[in-house]
């Protein structure tokens, strides 16, 4: 492989320039079937880094490629050249003029930080493409996003009022320059540019098909309006082929007050189709469609979704209305149901107008297209021929020609999609290993464009061309085909923009690159350290790369250090893509055991919620440990691994000098000496064990209820707020429980996370051992640390597969979850007090999350407050380490700023660690939550 002095571009550029295997692999895929690694990748910090990144590729025949989130399904952000990724440092809001209804922004910007900053304002950016929370505007841009309200508010083009624009010769331009500037008076090349729309502007403004939804190939229409040049509809939509902007300016609208729905079942699609061209004169503001195949495979695979979808239904619309007044969408939506009941068309019909009754029907589509990353097997949902948009008087003509083509060579499928705008989301499934698939590729995409094509239609509608249908752009227009080669060559004359997009002509070019094609082999590499019953590689194989575990709202609560940081290595994604790259042998076998690895596998703190938020619910932090686990047999732990998770012993043995060493740790050159000692931050307050433990202050058996539970307190409740224990056990006696508190060993949740498997796994087995008798006899395992509970009911598994695990998982359960029903019915004392309840992340990836919540909700005069909150930041242990201490609490400070907001006399939680984050950073108490509620027993 050729070697660039990419050391003189990291120079250059303020940005960071990353060239290595492992950092190259992070970003060798996105959400498409491809995987290309880069020669490099520049994450720019300004437009002086892009310019300085475009001269570099020119000088050294290098390719360029643009990339926002890495959410797009067609390939088109992946190249062998350099990639330049705006999410990590070019993504800032510039302003929102609320009066004049604007945004301007850097390309990696997102469209769900964007809608958290319209909060309130009364205004919105109308398209909302499917991944639009994670969406960056830049990549918005470049495919010409629109969303399942396009039919009405259209796509992203017709918001774009300017743009600072980096071409291949390194100049930058602005659109809003361009076009106030007379034609005679622009600079080459768009004097030429509109001098060749101007000489073909007849050809160009009849050779489209007539659907609205069309981003195949370039949009020439419209390019010189009033004898001016106007590039945003150009631009929007190539696919980082002709430019790259850096600088975006958008308007918005007035957003609307009102919504209302109507959910319609047919039992045929026809049906469907009549009934969608016959409400379009009404505007709605969408339509969308799921067909049988989706549906059927929606009530197999959920049993919720199995009651609310009505059984032999053929398909369902989705139609929404919005406006001004509850009046006129109500009105417009009682409409909608009296034609459809003239008409006779569907089987059953509903209007929803609160937002109550709205988010029931809309969770069946939210539940439902998710289960399709879910699936179990080799054949997995493909975007392939996803994007197609027919005329919509010839919808029926398409759902019987896909249908036909698909059932005609065995492929399963599934049809969802924006059916107002006549796009339809057909997701075939593939084993993109079997090379009897991958020569399927090719044959559906041909059949799927002569179909679409035949009937009027576009094969991209709104996801773009990419690396999967550039081949048939010129199929598309034999007669803008030229032109748009033109274009290309005034604009990119050397063709270093994405260079494999829009105007490459390779016919099977959806077959090359493959992420996983006729040639994947896995490499068999030594013997897992943790159980995967269904395999490794396969759980490593599972994500498919849509880039949600980069969101940064609070809209998920994964990944809470990419949140902060925006760094690729942090992303949940990216320990998949390293994996897949060792295992595929992309990487080699000694990589694993490399710093650069494992400091990415180390940007995983073990939150879980990756596992509970990702569509394919992928286990990232499971995957973490393996990788950890392999690193720490190799070469031991560290002497911080060693002492953070040495909390038993020091509560066996060294309570009773805890409280007397606790002075002598306070001087400031004895905390910098432990720190260099221990890795442990002098920031942090020192944690003092009680005097007493738990197990030295409680009966072993306490009560004499018919109701037997064994308590697990867990180290902190055991051994450093024995409080919380003791209150536990005077809860559920008075209400009427016997608990029994046998000698326990700690979870091993600590070690594992350090990667000593051996050590967490020998903890278990004493545990085992402790209560084999007991286990017997008991109801219940209850515990009151949120993390244990996980440990009992998921990580014992993957450390030992036996009878005694499987029953311990089987009766684990949260105190809040044990005591949800009658506990706070009678004999309940008012506690008046006001608090702000932060739920922990272990907690919320358990079953029943809200339980905590409910519960202490149920308590006569305590005033809760729920916080919508990101992860607390410490992390288990994470946050005591000197190295993350700062990031730590940029994390904390958000929850920080909600508690302090809420005005609670004090914080409660679950989570040990999420309890001594809030105490570090705060100055309100914090409770647990059974502390609260043993007040309230009578």
């Amino acid at each position: 492989m050729k070697s660039y002095p990419f050391f003189s571009l990291s120079a250059q550029v303020a940005g960071d320039l990353v060239d290595d295997a492992i950092g190259l692999q992070m970003l060798a895929s996105d959400a498409s079937i491809f995987s290309l690694a880069p020669a490099a990748v520049v994450y720019p910090q300004c437009s002086a880094d892009v310019v300085a990144t475009v001269d570099f590729a020119r000088r050294h025949g290098l390719s360029i490629h643009p990339r926002g989130a890495g959410s797009g399904l067609c390939g088109s952000a992946l190249g062998s050249g350099i990639v330049i990724d705006f999410t990590r440092y070019m993504n800032r809001l510039i302003r929102i003029d609320v009066e004049g209804k604007t945004v301007e922004c850097e390309p990696g910007y997102r469209l769900g930080e964007l809608e958290t900053a319209l909060s309130g304002s009364g205004l919105f950016f109308p398209p909302d493409p499917s991944s639009g929370e994670y969406a960056s505007l830049g990549g918005m841009m470049a495919t010409n996003a629109s969303g399942a309200h396009a039919v009405k508010y259209g796509n992203v083009a017709d918001y774009l009022l300017d743009a600072e624009v980096v071409l291949a010769s390194g100049r930058m331009v602005r659109l809003e320059t361009l076009a106030a500037t007379p034609l005679d008076r622009l600079p080459d090349p768009f004097r030429r540019l509109a001098a060749c729309y101007l000489e073909h502007r007849q050809t160009i403004e009849s050779a489209y098909p007539a659907v609205k939804h069309n981003v195949a190939g370039y949009n020439l229409r419209g390019l010189v309006q009033d004898e001016r040049l106007h590039l945003q509809h150009l631009l929007c939509g190539a696919e980082g082929t002709l430019g790259i902007a850096t600088r975006l300016c958008f308007r918005l609208l007035n957003k609307p007050a009102h919504e209302s729905l109507v959910v319609a079942f047919f039992d045929a699609i026809d049906k469907a189709a009549l009934a969608v061209q016959a409400i379009l004169p009404m505007r709605p503001a969408g339509i969308e469609v799921m067909d049988k195949s989706l549906l059927e495979l929606a009530r197999a695979s959920d049993p919720l979704l199995r009651k609310r979808i009505p059984a032999g239904i053929d398909n369902v619309l989705m139609v929404e209305f919005d406006g001004p007044s509850r009046e006129i969408t109500e009105g417009l939506g009682r409409q909608a149901l009296d034609l459809l009941s003239l008409k006779g068309w569907p089987s059953q019909a509903h209007l929803a107008v609160s937002k109550a009754e709205q988010a029931r029907f809309w969770a069946i589509r939210k539940a439902a297209v998710p289960i399709l990353y879910k699936l179990k097997g080799e054949k997995k949902i493909l975007a392939l021929i996803e994007d197609a948009v027919v005329p919509t008087e010839r919808l029926v003509d398409y759902f019987r020609g896909i249908y036909d083509l698909l059932n005609r060579h065995g492929v399963r499928f599934v049809v969802y999609g924006h059916i107002a705008k006549g796009l339809l989301h057909t997701r075939p499934l593939l084993n993109l290993t079997d090379p009897a698939d991958v020569r399927l590729l090719k044959v559906l995409a041909d059949g799927v464009f002569d179909l679409v094509n035949g009937l009027g239609g576009v094969v991209s509608g709104e996801h773009g061309d990419g690396r999967l249908r550039s081949a048939y752009v010129r199929r598309q227009y034999p007669t803008l085909f030229p032109l748009f080669q033109t274009v290309k060559g005034l604009l990119d004359p050397e063709r270093r923009m994405n260079p494999m997009i829009k105007t490459a002509t390779t016919p099977d070019q959806m077959t090359h690159n493959l992420r996983y094609g006729e040639h994947y082999r896995r490499k068999a590499l030594s013997a897992t350290q943790l159980n995967w019953p269904a395999g490794w590689h396969q759980a490593i194989e599972g994500c498919h790369g849509c880039s949600k575990c980069t969101t940064v709202t609070r809209a998920t609560r994964m990944c809470p250090i990419y949140k902060f940081t925006r760094q690729e290595a942090a992303a949940p994604k990216a320990k998949a893509n390293i994996l897949r790259a060792l295992i595929n042998g992309a990487l080699d076998d000694a990589a694993l055991y490399a710093q650069t690895f494992q400091t990415v596998i180390d940007q995983c703190v073990g939150c879980g919620s990756c596992r509970l938020e990702c569509p394919s619910n992928v286990d990232i932090p499971k995957l973490a440990l393996e990788a950890r686990a392999r690193y720490v047999r190799r070469f031991g732990p560290s002497r911080h691994s060693r002492i953070v998770t040495a909390v038993e012993p020091l509560g066996r043995y060294g309570g009773r000098f805890s409280a007397m060493l606790a002075p002598l740790m306070k001087p400031g050159l004895v905390r910098q000496a432990g720190e260099v000692f221990t890795g442990i931050s002098r920031r942090r307050p020192l944690v003092t064990m009680a005097r007493q433990s738990l197990f030295r202050t409680v009966a072993p058996v306490a009560g004499t209820g018919r109701k037997r539970v064994l308590y697990f307190s867990g180290c902190y409740a055991g051994y450093v707020r024995p409080a919380i224990g003791r209150a536990l056990v005077k809860m559920l006696t008075q209400r009427g429980y016997t608990v029994h508190t046998p000698a326990q060993h700690c979870c091993g949740l600590p070690l594992l996370t350090k990667g000593m498997v051996a050590a967490a796994r020998e903890k278990v087995r004493r545990n085992l051992g402790q209560w084999r008798r007991l286990l017997e006899q008991v109801d219940h395992i209850v515990v009151t640390c949120s993390s244990c509970g996980l440990a009992l009911m998921e990580d014992w598994a993957c450390l030992l597969d036996t009878p005694a695990v499987r029953q311990v998982a089987a009766k684990v359960v949260h105190v809040s979850r044990l005591v949800e029903s009658g506990l706070v019915t009678d004999n309940v004392r008012p506690v008046e007090i006001k608090a702000a309840y932060h739920q922990p992340c272990h907690l919320k990836i358990q079953p029943e999350p809200q339980s905590t919540a409910k519960v202490l909700a149920a308590v006569p005069g305590l005033r809760l407050t729920p916080l919508a909150s990101h992860c607390c930041g410490m992390a288990g242990t994470w946050g005591l380490a000197a190295k993350n201490e700062t990031l730590s609490r940029t994390i904390g400070s958000d929850l920080m700023g909600l508690i302090e907001a809420s005005g609670a006399d004090v914080a409660v939680t679950d989570c040990p660690t999420c309890e001594m984050q809030i105490s570090h950073l705060g100055c309100r108490p914090v409770m647990h939550p059974v502390e609260l509620l043993v007040r309230s027993v009578g």
